[in-house]
Parts: structure tokens; sequence; C-alpha cells
């Protein structure tokens, strides 16, 4: 009879057994599909927060080179009216272009 028993006994920790890997693979079912949405969120919210950077990036690298154009183009005319002051201080006033051309001085 203890053979009978120990048939049993192991019958029942079969059928546990499989009813314990049915609940395990369920609830491991159930925890993929909420990382995969989780990971489709956490994703997206990666790329955007990745595009805003870039864009701040790009925004910031737009405006350093408008300011360093702008700077330049500043020194440029600093020594243009500079120029155009040291020849009006020494007396030395071309003619304007329009007279030059035409070679007409009223």
């Amino acid at each position: 009879m203890s053979d009978i028993a120990k048939g049993v006994g192991n019958l029942i920790t079969s059928i546990v057994e499989i009813i314990k890997g049915i609940f395990g693979t369920f609830i491991n079912l159930v925890e993929g599909a909420f990382l995969t949405v989780f990971n489709v969120f956490q994703g997206a919210l990666n790329a955007v927060i990745g595009l805003v950077r870039n864009t701040f990036n790009l925004a910031e690298g737009a405006v350093g080179f408008i300011i360093g154009n702008f700077f330049i183009l500043g020194t440029l005319a600093a020594i243009y009216f500079g120029y155009q002051l040291l020849q009006q201080r020494q007396g030395n006033r071309p003619a304007p272009i329009s007279k030059a051309v035409t070679g007409k001085t009223h």
C-alpha cells in the first residue's frame, strides 16, 4: 500500500506542479505584455526628449553662428566708418559714385 500512497502523492505533486507552471506562465505573459507597453512608451518618450535636445542644440548653434557673423559684419562696418571718418578729417573727400561714373561735377 505504501507504493499506492507514494504513487497518489506523486500524482498530486505533479498536478500541483502543472498548475504552478500554468500560473507562472500566465504571470510571465502578463508581465511581458506590461513591460512591452512600458518599453514602447519609454522609447517614444526618449525619442521626444532626444528630438527636443537636438532642436535646442541646433538652435544654439544657429544663434552662435548668427552672433558670430554679426560680430564680423559689425567689425567690417566699424572699419569702413573709421576709414570714412579718417578721410573726412584729412580733407580727402572722394567724389560720390554717381558723379564719378558720369563725369559731371556741378
